[in-house]
C-alpha cells in the first residue's frame, strides 16, 4: 500500500536506536525526508535520513531541531515524539525528586516543547503529530511511577491538542507500545538487566519470563511499532485524530 508520503518531511526524536530508528527508516522508505534527532548518531547511514544532534532534555533543543528541519527542507509535515528514558526502582520512595524531574522533563516536556515549536509549521499545509507513549500510561508500573506518569500525561496532552487543532488541519495521534525489543529493555543497562540484578537472575532470564507472560508470548519488534506509526502519520489515516493505537500484543485487553 502506498502511504502517499513521498516528498514530505518528518522529524523523529529518539532516532538513534529502537522504535525511533525503525520509524525514521520506515518513513524514508516511503519517500520522506527525515531528520532524526538524538544525542548520539545512529550506526550507519540510511538514504533519506539525516541526523541532528541534540539532548532533548535541554529546554531549547526541541525548537532547535524543528528550526533545523525547516532550514534544510523548507517545510514540516510530521513530528514523531519518541524520545524517552525510563528506569525501574525499588518502589515509590526509592525514586527521588531528581529522578522524577529528569523523567518528566524528557518524556513529557521534551515532547511538549517539540509540539509547541512544530505546530506553527504543521498547520501551514496540514500535518500530523505522533506521540509515542506506553502501555504504562494505562498500566502504571509500581517500580517505575515517574515513567508511567510521564506517559499518561503525554497521552492526555495529545488528546487535548488534537481537539484544539482538528479544524486547523493538524492531526494528533498516540501510539502506545507494549513489551518492545529496544535498548531500554534489552540493552546492557536495560530494564531486564536492572530487574535481573535485583532478583539475582540474568537479563535473558528476566526477558524470557516477561515475554512469556504476555498474550503474544514474545517481544514486539521496533519495526512492527514503526509500521503502525507510519500508517497513522499518513493520509491513509486522514480521519484519525485524538486516538490511541495500542501495540502491545494483547497485554491490555479493553472493550
Amino acid at each position: 500500500m502506498d502511504l502517499n508520503l513521498t516528498g514530505q518531511v518528518a522529524v523523529v526524536t529518539g532516532a538513534s536506536t529502537g522504535i525511533g530508528r525503525a520509524t525514521a527508516i520506515a518513513l524514508a522508505a516511503e519517500g520522506m525526508r527525515v531528520v532524526g534527532v538524538s544525542r548520539r548518531p545512529p550506526d550507519g547511514d540510511v538514504q533519506g535520513v539525516s541526523h541532528f544532534g541534540a539532548d532533548l532534555s535541554e529546554p531549547d533543543a526541541p525548537a532547535r531541531a524543528i528550526e533545523h528541519a525547516i532550514a534544510v527542507h523548507g517545510r514540516l509535515d510530521i513530528l514523531v515524539n519518541n524520545a524517552a528514558a525510563g528506569r525501574v526502582f525499588d518502589g515509590f520512595l526509592s525514586e527521588g525528586p531528581d529522578e522524577w524531574s529528569a523523567t518528566l522533563n524528557l518524556n513529557l516536556m521534551g515532547a511538549v516543547r517539540a509540539m509547541r515549536a512544530a505546530i506553527p509549521h504543521l498547520v501551514v499545509q496540514g500535518g500530523v503529530i505522533v506521540n509515542v507513549t506506553s502501555v504504562n500510561s494505562r498500566l502504571p508500573a509500581d517500580d517505575a511511577a515517574a515513567y508511567s506518569a510521564s506517559k499518561a500525561a503525554l497521552l492526555n496532552v495529545g488528546k487535548a491538542v488534537a481537539t484544539e487543532y482538528a479544524a486547523k488541519g493538524l492531526r494528533v495521534v498516540t501510539v502506545s507500545p507494549g513489551l518492545t525489543a529496544t535498548p531500554m529493555w534489552l540493552g546492557v543497562d536495560g530494564i531486564a538487566s536492572q530487574v535481573g540484578a535485583r532478583l539475582g537472575q540474568s537479563a535473558s532470564e528476566v526477558a524470557d519470563a516477561t515475554a512469556a507472560s504476555t498474550p503474544l508470548g514474545r517481544f514486539i519488534s521496533p519495526e512492527e511499532v514503526a509500521s503502525c506509526i507510519c500508517f497513522l502519520a499518513s493520509p491513509r489515516a486522514s480521519a484519525v485524530t485524538g486516538a490511541e493505537l495500542v501495540v502491545d500484543g494483547g497485554l491490555t485487553p479493553t472493550i
